[in-house]
């Protein structure tokens, strides 16, 4: 027995360990690597994420504003098309009208021309107002009248109150008062206050330029007087006033500009409220401007009453009838799509605003309310503008402040910041356990916390990583079976088999300590790195949120300057109604 070999054994033994340290030292290896890798391109990684993220969701947003747009522009090209097609022959009136009206001043054209064109147009257009008023107007202007009344008589079954007012603004051009004082007192009691078409908008631009002479104003002054201070008896209406100003201003605002806001934007998740609470505030110096503008814009004066007549004829017999109206409501709103670079939410608040001056019939204090805000759609003039801001100044003021109460009750003074784990590469491979904040907690605290989450998150993951003496069971165990076989064989064969295992285990031993101490050492290091990114994190938050607040306030204080703006308009103790100019 004594003649036993003992190499063999102690080569098995050896190998067997060698092969659980190669295993180890790949699994320690493998871990190493992959660590120094996520190491080295964690905070890479995360900020290149976060830019990808913006950039791809800033993307879809600018591609879907820009289809919408592209498919805006389409529509209106083709809506201008329909427009054209099935009432271009109107525009065709329209200019002849005022041709013929300017003929009759310089002399320079026949009656039998201006009778053959007349009658042509009437026969083009059989369902347009303006054609068979051209005629009489031909037929006036021959003496002939039988055709004359005739003609009067089928412009007026058409539309009554444009053909009363166009015949009123023509005799009162020619300078017959009496006559044309019949069809203005003739056009005013035909008509419901509550129900006006958008003709009357020449009597708000007539009324403003005195164009009716003493008389006319009178009964104008005393019509609209009366309208007025019964219909605003009635809250729904003066209600209905301040609303209107008030989407006004809503239709006005900016929006804010996401990349000074990123950080904010992607860790609070109520910050969405904030930055609708900072547009809202972003209506007020816009508003500002354009109403300054409309306050110092020096309106051109006539140089007579012809002139005045003249334009306001041309509003007139220029004027869209009712038949265009779905098809213009449709051009408005994708204008406001285009105008809003494809925002369909703002795009649609501002087309609904827009309609209004729109809509068939509508009451006189809110025709008003439309000739102050939109001129343009009811073919008034800056004057005729300047003076109905005056006369609606108290619901202006009103709407004012409400818009800035309801955006205020909904301020938000502080945020809370989430860091979830995930909220960086440094969260997702060490466990980070979460952690909400807010941005007016005291910095220094806010640091102790986030160094203390990271610290338990950091323990946790180098408790799992850290070497144990668990690991030495296996091996021992082994060579400690190897070696009784070795004392079954021969004693020193099994003493010298036990202190060769045990060498060879405490040497591997000591090489995995070693690699468990460089591991925990890495870690430690990226604990200060994580701690770090996430305070960096925190303070660029709260520092984008201190700047946004800044300009929400410089915004929010613009109220006492647009009221300031509103009590000094400088038509505010004029009215329409009373027909100051």
């Amino acid at each position: 027995m004594s003649n036993v070999d003992p190499t063999p054994a102690l080569r098995g033994l050896q190998r067997e360990i060698e092969l659980m340290h190669r295993e180890m030292n790949l699994q320690f290896d493998g871990v190493g690597s992959e660590m120094g890798r996520i190491r080295g391109d964690m905070a890479l990684t995360k900020d290149e994420l976060t830019a990808l993220r913006r950039e791809f969701a800033e993307y879809v947003q600018q591609a879907a504003r820009q289809s919408n747009v592209q498919e805006s522009t389409t529509v209106v090209g083709n809506l201008r098309a329909e427009l054209e097609r099935q009432f271009g022959h109107y525009a065709v009136v329209r200019r002849t009208s005022t041709g013929i009206l300017q003929a009759f001043d310089v002399g320079n054209v026949t009656n039998q021309v201006v009778s053959q064109v007349s009658e042509e147009l009437i026969i083009q257009t059989p369902r347009y107002w303006l054609a068979p008023a051209i005629v009489a107007l031909a037929a006036w202007s021959r003496d002939d009248e039988e055709v004359a009344e005739k003609s009067v008589r089928e412009a007026f079954s058409r539309d009554k109150n444009k053909t009363s007012l166009f015949f009123a603004l023509i005799l009162r051009r020619q300078g017959r008062l009496d006559e044309a004082l019949r069809w203005l007192r003739h056009y005013l009691t035909s008509l419901d206050p509550l129900a006006l078409g958008r003709e009357f908008s020449i009597i708000l631009e007539a009324t403003s330029y005195d164009a009716f002479g003493p008389a006319g104003q009178a009964l104008l002054s005393e019509v609209m007087t009366r309208w007025c201070a019964e219909l605003r008896t009635r809250s729904e209406i003066v209600e209905d006033q301040i609303q209107t100003w008030i989407r006004e201003l809503g239709t006005n605002r900016e929006m804010v500009n996401g990349n000074e806001y990123t950080t904010i934007a992607t860790y609070a998740p109520a910050w969405s409220t904030f930055a609708a609470q900072l547009e809202q505030a972003s209506a007020l110096p816009v508003i500002i401007d354009k109403y300054e503008a409309i306050k110092a814009f020096d309106a051109p004066i006539p140089s007579s009453l012809e002139d005045i007549l003249d334009d306001i004829l041309d509003t007139l017999t220029e004027e869209f009838d009712e038949e265009e109206l779905p098809l213009r409501r449709e051009v408005l709103y994708h204008e406001a799509v285009i105008e809003t670079r494809g925002d369909l939410d703002l795009a649609r608040d501002r087309g609904d605003h827009l309609q209004k001056a729109l809509e068939e019939r509508i009451d006189v204090v809110s025709m008003q309310t439309r000739a102050a805000m939109t001129p343009e759609l009811l073919g008034v003039g800056t004057q005729t503008q300047r003076i109905a801001i005056g006369v609606g100044q108290d619901d202006f003021r009103t709407g004012v402040g409400r818009f800035c109460a309801a955006y205020r009750g909904q301020a938000v003074d502080n945020l809370k910041l989430t860091f979830s784990p995930t909220h960086s590469n440094y969260a997702t491979t060490y466990g980070f356990p979460g952690l909400t904040v807010q941005t007016n907690d005291d910095e220094q605290d806010v640091i102790s916390r986030i160094s203390a989450a990271w610290k338990k998150s950091f323990d946790a993951h180098i408790a799992k990583i850290s070497f144990k003496n668990s690991w030495y069971y296996k091996p021992a165990a082994i060579a400690g079976v190897v070696a009784l076989i070795s004392f079954f064989i021969n004693v020193w064969l099994g003493v010298l088999v036990l202190l060769a295992a045990a060498g060879i285990v405490y040497y591997q031993g000591e090489e995995a300590r070693k690699k468990c101490e460089a591991e925990i050492a890495a870690a430690r290091a990226a604990q200060v790195s994580a701690i770090e990114h996430t305070t960096g994190i925190f303070r660029d938050a709260v520092a984008e949120f201190v700047d946004a607040r800044l300009l929400y306030g410089e915004l929010d204080a613009q109220e006492a300057e647009l009221l300031r703006l509103i009590d000094t308009w400088p038509t505010a103790d004029s009215t329409l109604s009373e027909g100051a100019a």
